[in-house]
């Protein structure tokens, strides 16, 4: 059954009777709602608590959210009052020198502004959102040309780093733009994969007679006497880079002690010495070419008689090309017991389904013909058959349809279903990072990957398919921040040198990818991200952690009944990212549960506020912990360090390293309790974890909104809210089950279709 918001809505507001508020330790009636209960209820409370800092007639006050002055109006500051609700329910707002509601009118305030927005999430309509058109990011760019080519070159580490955007990843598209140097550097690498994928016949070339042009230019009629001076010139094209030998054979009919110098493009390269002794002698050398034309000469010095030059030799010894590549040429050729045609109906045909797969659609003859140009200005340069191939490819390789995720433009404000290869391309690079692969081009050339039991089908198989293993790997590590342990999340204290270890940091990355990808495979209930007796262990974090003996350096699920594990608050890497490189930080940790587990934003400290210590003072006698409950006593620290602090404290049993421990940095008892501004207790990360399941629609909603965020490749907007209400409605129905999640992205609004940004809303004034 799924969440009606219009019946909801209306239930809300002229409800008969008495509704029963459930909250964290309170229980009471509230009166029969009449229809303009925020007009003589909710806003002149908010008026009286907030109406100083934020009046919406005050030039200087930017968080205008009493700009709304009916119900009605919340709609377009839907983002705003959400942060509202948020600021008085976590009492960040009013601030501790302001006049405070009671604790009964400030949960009321809060839970009305919760259940308002979300029994209107939708009345605006379905919402779709805008469609930028993006740049594959470089790990999408690997990934495309590994399933469309074959080679894997490692562009996702030398390629520029993408920027983070929207929702935090690096999938977004509005900061996937393209500089100058990012184009160039694509040129180069769509010659490169080419190269590695497509074997041009190996060099092997002669000169001799009259293919050696002398200095002046004459014909040379036979004759291949290099006067005193002069150059004998050999004019070679290279079609792949790499190491080339040169070779020369000549008559020395002076029998002096001569020199010659070889020369490249003009400039020398190597030196040969000629014995008097002998009149026919050969010489050889490496040269390193790069592709297109070079200019090979043999320089006779002025000072020295005339020699013959009978022959000189340009042979490719060998390009460095990957393990598979006769793979990648065969497949691209479509080649039968390594036999091809090569013609340019060969061509044809090979160019048309090659632009289709990276263009990801079906393509036109009138789009293809500056590829099949050109092709053809390299069949009248004589070039060979697989370099005249190679040139369309690169040309389509570096196309604005490969490079960029195109789709069509809206042409109005009313949803558009997108076309179903447009569907199979925002499904494989959710998933896979990756093209389509054929299954999907077929089901969008059929016309029914858009049905609703066809998506939820190739869901279930995407994700079992080894190349899901991208989305579990970048979006955990987005997602948790984990992916900068090791790299720029590192610790500093000499205390753990001898401890922590690159080795160490690839197995904290991995335990969380771990987590996730066994949660979406086994389709677990995403509370296992907050609470499970479970971990995912080798031998070297078995012994990390003081747990019992795992053997082998490959991952695999444990159970763990200590209370010390399971769930993502008892990762390491996770301790890493929220600690300073020096020490620990109960603020970090704090602040991080709050913004990446429940999507509570955690404002910037004061800037007149001094910053706390990063380093731990062992001579002083204050515990951390003592030093920030005197921080607190400032007024501007104390609204937000009584909301993170408790938390952080919970987690203190953990070290910088993740490691367990039950005394201070200063060898005092450790004290791991915590008191939540709503009068909560707990004590240690245990009692904790049951505190954030009791949260768990708060959980569900941000994680929805997360990967909802990484699906699209966009900004989430207010009108999103519809979308992630009934993301977390069909969470709420089905026991949180991960795949329910991703199956119900799959098939929402945003997902599946476009329409033309509304235009907004004039500013109330």
């Amino acid at each position: 059954m799924r969440f009606d918001f219009a019946l909801a809505r209306k239930g809300l507001l002229v409800a008969v009777g008495h509704l029963l508020v459930l909250l964290p330790g309170i229980c009471w009636a509230l009166e029969p709602e009449s229809p303009d209960h925020f007009e003589k209820k909710i806003r002149p409370a908010l008026e009286t608590y907030c109406a100083a800092c934020h009046d919406p007639e005050d030039a200087d006050n930017h968080i205008k959210f009493l700009q709304a002055k009916t119900a009605a109006d919340i709609q377009h500051l839907r983002g705003i009052w959400g942060s509202t609700a948020a600021q008085l329910r976590n009492r960040t707002m009013p601030p501790p020198d302001e006049d405070q509601p009671s604790e009964h009118e400030r949960l009321e305030l809060a839970q009305w502004i919760d259940d308002y927005l979300r029994a209107t999430a939708c009345e605006l309509g379905s919402y779709a959102g805008n469609v930028t058109t993006r740049r594959l990011n470089r790990l999408e760019y690997e990934n495309t040309i590994r399933d469309l080519v074959g080679p894997e070159l490692g562009y996702h580490e030398t390629f520029p780093t993408d920027g983070g955007g929207g929702e935090g990843f690096n999938n977004n598209g509005e900061t996937l733009f393209l500089p100058p140097m990012l184009m160039e550097r694509y040129v180069e690498a769509a010659q490169e994969i080419l190269d590695a994928a497509i074997a041009t016949p190996a060099l092997r070339e002669e000169f001799s007679g009259d293919r050696l042009i002398p200095t002046d230019g004459a014909q040379s009629n036979g004759a291949r006497q290099l006067q005193p001076g002069q150059d004998l010139t050999a004019g070679t094209v290279i079609y792949v880079s790499g190491d080339y030998e040169v070779a020369i054979d000549i008559r020395n009919t002076a029998k002096q002690d001569l020199k010659l110098v070889l020369k490249l493009d003009g400039l020398p390269a190597d030196r040969f010495k000629l014995d008097s002794k002998y009149e026919e002698q050969s010489f050889s050398t490496t040269v390193r070419l790069n592709r297109g034309f070079h200019a090979i000469a043999i320089h006779n010095p002025q000072e020295q008689p005339g020699i013959e030059l009978l022959r000189l030799k340009v042979k490719e010894l060998g390009i460095k090309r990957p393990a598979d590549a006769q793979k990648f040429h065969d497949r691209i050729f479509q080649a039968q017991e390594g036999k091809y045609a090569q013609d340019r109906a060969a061509a044809t045909q090979l160019i048309h389904s090659f632009a289709a797969k990276a263009f990801r659609r079906p393509v036109t003859d009138e789009e293809l013909k500056p590829f099949f140009a050109l092709y053809d200005r390299a069949v009248s340069r004589k070039d060979p058959y697989e370099e005249c191939v190679k040139l369309a490819l690169k040309g389509i390789l570096v196309s604005p349809h490969f490079l960029f995720r195109i789709e069509g433009t809206p042409t109005s404000a009313e949803l558009q279903r997108i076309d179903d290869y447009e569907l199979a391309t925002r499904l494989s690079y959710f998933l896979w990072s990756s093209m389509p692969d054929q299954r999907l081009f077929d089901l969008a050339k059929e016309g029914k990957l858009h049905q609703t039991h066809v998506l939820k089908a190739e869901v279930q198989r995407m994700i079992k398919d080894p190349k899901a293993d991208i989305f579990f790997n970048t979006f955990t590590g987005q997602w948790l921040g984990t992916k900068e342990v090791g790299g720029s999340v590192s610790p500093i204290n000499g205390e753990y040198r001898d401890i922590y270890s690159s080795e160490l940091a690839a197995d904290f990355r991995e335990e969380a990818i771990q987590l996730t990808t066994y949660i979406a495979r086994e389709n677990r209930s995403i509370l296992d991200f907050l609470d499970c007796d479970y971990s995912f262990l080798n031998d070297r974090l078995a012994k990390h952690y003081d747990l019992p003996v795992v053997k082998g350096r490959e991952l695999r699920k444990v159970e763990v009944t200590n209370g010390q594990r399971g769930g993502l608050l008892g990762l390491g890497g996770v301790h890493m990212v929220t600690s300073y490189p020096q020490r620990s930080s109960p603020v970090l940790r704090g602040a991080w549960v709050l913004e990446t587990l429940l999507g509570t934003p955690v404002p910037s400290p004061p800037a007149d506020v001094p910053a706390l210590p990063k380093k731990v003072n062992e001579k002083d006698p204050k515990t951390f912990r003592e030093k920030l409950e005197k921080h607190r006593d400032n007024p501007s620290c104390a609204a937000c360090h009584d909301l993170i602090d408790p938390i952080g404290f919970g987690l203190d049993n953990y070290d910088l390293l993740g490691r367990w421990r039950d005394k201070t940095e200063n060898g005092k008892p450790l004290d791991a309790t915590g008191t939540l501004p709503s009068g909560e207790k707990f004590a240690g990360p245990a009692e904790l974890k049951k505190i954030l399941l009791e949260r768990k629609q708060e959980f569900a909603r941000h994680f929805s909104r997360k990967v909802l965020g990484y699906a699209l490749g966009r900004s989430l907007e207010d009108p999103d809210s519809c979308t992630i209400e009934s993301l977390v409605t069909s969470l709420e129905e089905h026991d949180y089950r991960f795949q329910t999640l991703i199956e119900e992205i799959v098939i929402s609004t945003p997902f599946g279709y476009r329409q033309l940004a509304p235009t907004p809303a004039p500013e109330a004034h």
